[in-house]
């Protein structure tokens, strides 16, 4: 009888190890690719401008607001709340800070850094957050924003992403 309990303990902890390693992979991180365009409306501009013919012309700072849809039409980030405060400085370079909300309320934020074009900005973007599903999220990749108006624009957002 110890023979039989010696075998089923030695199966047992096989099948432990086996179903560990199997779930293990299941578990892996999800990585995907990201490619959406968003409309967006400025809804707040300021700027301060250096005094006399200083340089550095001034600052800017604004906000955005707008909506993104996935170009795969697929659930990430399609149809999310889009919203965009950023600033910059007299030559048009500057950083931002991104923030996605889908309809349940779960979150991707991200920043970003661009220059100008001559017909709007493009730069880089890195995924830094979440919260819900989105919790962890990581990833980077571009941004290309294309005037459309004094009030509207185009985004063309496009990165690697990778969730826990």
């Amino acid at each position: 009888m110890a023979k039989f309990g010696c075998c089923r303990h030695w199966s047992l902890t096989i099948l432990v190890l086996t179903a560990t390693l199997c779930c293990g992979s299941v578990a892996a991180a999800q990585k995907g690719h990201f490619r959406g365009l968003a409309v967006l409306m400025n809804t707040q501009f300021s700027q301060l401008k250096a005094p006399g013919d200083h340089p550095g012309g001034g600052v800017m700072q604004g906000e955005m607001d707008g909506l993104v849809f996935n170009d795969a039409k697929a659930p990430f980030l399609d149809k999310a709340h889009y919203q965009v405060v950023w600033k910059a400085d007299g030559s048009g370079a500057g950083d931002c800070f991104k923030t996605f909300t889908m309809h349940n309320g779960d979150k991707v934020f991200a920043r970003c850094e661009g220059r100008p074009t001559p017909t709007g900005s493009e730069g880089t973007v890195t995924l830094v957050g979440g919260t819900g599903a989105y919790a962890g999220i990581t990833g980077q990749g571009s941004f290309k924003v294309t005037n459309v108006s004094d009030r509207v624009l185009w985004d063309l957002l496009d990165w690697d992403y990778e969730l826990p």
